[in-house]
C-alpha cells in the first residue's frame, strides 16, 4: 500500500503553522529561490490538458482509477493492511530546517504523526476518527472545525487511495500533461464543501505522480503541489518513499526510511492527549 497524502499533508498543517510563526517571530531573513510554481488558490489544468482532450482518446476516470489501484498492488492485497507505521526524514528546504518523523495509522481513519524539528522541538497532528487536533508549539494546542475537519476525514480515511470515486462527489478527464519526463493523466476531483483538487496519474504505471490542492490551516488557503516519487514495493503493495511539496513559502521534501504494515496499535495511541 502506497503511504497516503494523509501523512504529507498532515506534516504540511505543521509546517504551516511553523513557516507563518517564524514570520511573525522571527528577524527578516533572506529565503534564496523562493519556490515561485503555485501562484493562485484556485486549482485548475493548464490549458495544454485541457485541449489534448480533443486529439486523444483519453481513458475514462473509473478506467484511470481502476489502473491506478492496480499499480498499487489491487485492491484485495491493500485491504489486508489494517495499520501502518513509518517513519522518515524531513526538510524544509529553503530554510534549512531538517527533522524526523513517525506515524502510526489504522483503519478506518485513524492517525497520528510525530514530528521533531531542530531547533523548533515537537509538533503532534492526530484525528481519532471523530476530533482532529494539533499540538504545536509555535501556534498553540487546539481542535480543528469547519473546512480544516472536513479536509482532515477527507485525507485519513485509511482506504483512501482504492476508493478515491467514493470520497470525490465529481471526478473529469481533463487531459495530458508531462509530470517530469513522463505523461500523466490528468484528473479534477471535487470533493464536497472543499476547493477542488488536482490529480495526475502516469499513463504508463497508472500510479500517481502529482497532486494539486489547496490547504486549509488556520492562517488561511494555500495552494500546494505534491510530487510522488520513489515507488517501492512493500507486501505485495506500492509506496512512495519520497515526496516533494511545493507551498508558496518552502519547499517540503519527505523521505521514508521505514515502513511497517499491520503493526500492533490500540485505539488509545491516537487519543488527544489531556491537557
Amino acid at each position: 500500500m502506497k503511504i497516503k497524502a494523509s501523512i504529507l499533508l498532515t506534516t504540511l498543517f505543521t509546517m504551516s503553522a511553523i513557516v507563518f510563526g517564524q514570520e511573525k517571530t522571527a528577524a527578516p531573513k533572506t529565503v534564496p529561490n523562493k519556490p515561485a510554481e503555485v501562484k493562485t488558490l484556485e486549482i485548475k489544468p493548464s490549458a495544454a490538458a485541457t485541449a489534448t482532450t480533443a486529439a486523444v482518446k483519453l481513458p475514462t476516470a473509473p478506467e484511470i482509477l481502476a489502473k491506478y489501484v492496480q499499480a498499487l498492488g489491487g485492491k484485495a492485497v491493500n485491504e489486508k493492511i489494517k495499520s501502518r507505521f513509518t517513519k522518515g526524514t524531513v526538510e524544509l528546504a529553503p530554510l534549512g530546517v531538517k527533522g524526523t518523523f513517525e506515524t502510526y495509522a489504522a483503519a478506518p481513519n485513524k492517525s497520528i504523526i510525530r514530528t521533531n524539528l531542530d531547533g523548533i522541538g515537537e509538533l503532534i497532528e492526530g484525528f481519532d476518527g471523530v476530533t482532529a487536533w494539533s499540538i504545536n508549539p509555535l501556534s498553540g494546542n487546539r481542535d480543528k472545525a469547519g473546512e480544516e475537519l472536513a479536509q482532515a476525514k477527507l485525507i485519513y480515511d485509511f482506504y483512501r487511495e482504492t476508493k478515491l470515486e467514493k470520497l470525490y462527489s465529481k471526478m473529469e478527464v481533463k487531459g495530458i500533461e508531462k509530470v517530469g519526463a513522463s505523461d500523466a493523466y490528468v484528473v479534477t476531483a471535487t470533493p464536497d464543501g472543499l476547493p477542488l483538487e488536482t490529480l495526475y496519474f502516469d499513463t504508463i504505471s497508472g500510479l500517481l505522480v502529482r497532486q494539486d490542492a489547496t490547504l486549509v490551516s488556520p492562517e488561511g488557503k494555500q495552494p500546494v503541489k505534491v510530487f510522488y516519487e520513489d515507488y517501492r514495493d512493500v507486501d505485495g503493495a506500492k509506496v512512495f518513499f519520497k515526496s516533494r511539496t511545493i507551498l508558496p513559502q518552502l519547499e517540503l521534501i519527505t523521505t521514508n526510511t521505514e515502513v511497517k504494515n499491520n503493526v500492533a496499535v490500540e485505539d488509545a495511541k491516537f487519543a488527544k492527549p489531556k491537557q
